[in-house]
């Protein structure tokens, strides 16, 4: 039997929200019986497929509520492969945890927000952040702020947040995501949180990180599918 791996951030978070929430999540495919860990049904478990090892850089992954029970959500994915520099947090739009207003503290210069520079951004005066040069000039890592949720979820994440406005964005160009929409991918620009920060990390010159973080979201959609069809489209 294959030894399951130790939780990492998210699961913590994910449990925790459990504990704390007055109500349980259901959703599409909720009466499955699914892996503890990786969340798909036990059939299409690939926890065998995950390989842990660090990150060029660190990434906070801060989650919509409604994102992290979700079987289907990708960000996760990123704590599987580095779960050494990823750290979780749910999202408040008044009330963020200390422990993530603490670990911002300790960053100072040194993090950045990933998200468009919207018109909306520009009308507040948010700094966009360009990467011209090497990003770890220092012994320590540069850190990356992934907001986890829809493009309505995030985008409502990004402008509503007073908390998050004193730290600057990053926007991933269009050349930059067009070529990799040619080499990755099928689809037009729409893009899942595992597959923008691949993205992120290979416009930063991190292809080897960046394709086996690709790889392996690529591993979870066909478990994905596999759930599906094996479930009759009732299990995730």
């Amino acid at each position: 039997m294959t030894q399951k791996p130790a939780p990492h951030c998210v699961d913590r978070l994910r449990l925790q929200c459990k504990h704390d929430s007055k109500r349980p999540f259901l959703a599409r495919g909720a009466n499955a019986i699914r892996c503890s860990h990786c969340l798909m049904a036990e059939f299409a478990c690939f926890c065998h497929l995950r390989k842990a090892s660090p990150s060029a850089v660190e990434f906070i992954l801060l989650f919509h509520r409604d994102e992290i029970h979700k079987p289907t959500n990708s960000g996760r994915l990123i704590a599987d492969l580095f779960p050494q520099d990823t750290h979780a947090y749910l999202w408040s739009r008044t009330e963020p945890p200390k422990a993530l207003l603490q670990h911002l503290e300790t960053k100072h210069d040194n993090c950045t927000l990933l998200f468009p520079n919207t018109e909306t951004a520009q009308r507040q005066g948010r700094q966009q952040r360009l990467f011209d040069q090497p990003i770890n000039k220092s012994d320590e890592k540069h850190t990356f702020i992934i907001l986890d949720g829809t493009w309505k979820q995030a985008s409502k994440m990004f402008h509503q947040s007073e908390w998050l406005k004193q730290i600057p964005h990053f926007e991933i160009s269009s050349e930059s995501q067009r070529s990799f929409l040619v080499r990755h991918s099928q689809h037009q620009m729409q893009f899942a949180t595992a597959e923008v920060t691949a993205m992120l990390l290979d416009t930063l010159g991190h292809q080897q990180q960046s394709q086996r973080l690709l790889d392996y979201y690529q591993a979870f959609n066909k478990q994905c599918l596999i759930s599906r069809k094996r479930g009759n489209d009732d299990t995730i």
